[in-house]
């Protein structure tokens, strides 16, 4: 991710860092609804990042889930 592709939240750019860390690709879609992707490439399978969750440590709790899930995928 560029500097200017940061989540607002910092909850969810931590779990999206370490999403990132683990192989998973993090896409910015620039929308207004969503912020972007977070994106497992070898089953394509992928998780929508809100732009403005209702509770930021749950949106990061579920990307972490997500990335728990997809770890073994690669």
């Amino acid at each position: 991710m560029s500097q200017g592709d940061r989540h607002q939240k910092k909850d969810v750019e931590a779990a999206l860092k370490r999403a990132e860390a683990c192989g998973l690709k993090v896409t910015h879609a620039k929308n207004r609804h969503n912020w972007g992707f977070l994106i497992c490439c070898p089953c394509t399978k992928r998780y929508t990042v809100h732009c403005t969750p209702q509770n930021p440590g749950d949106e990061a709790n579920k990307i972490d889930a997500f990335t728990r899930n997809h770890r073994g995928c690669a």
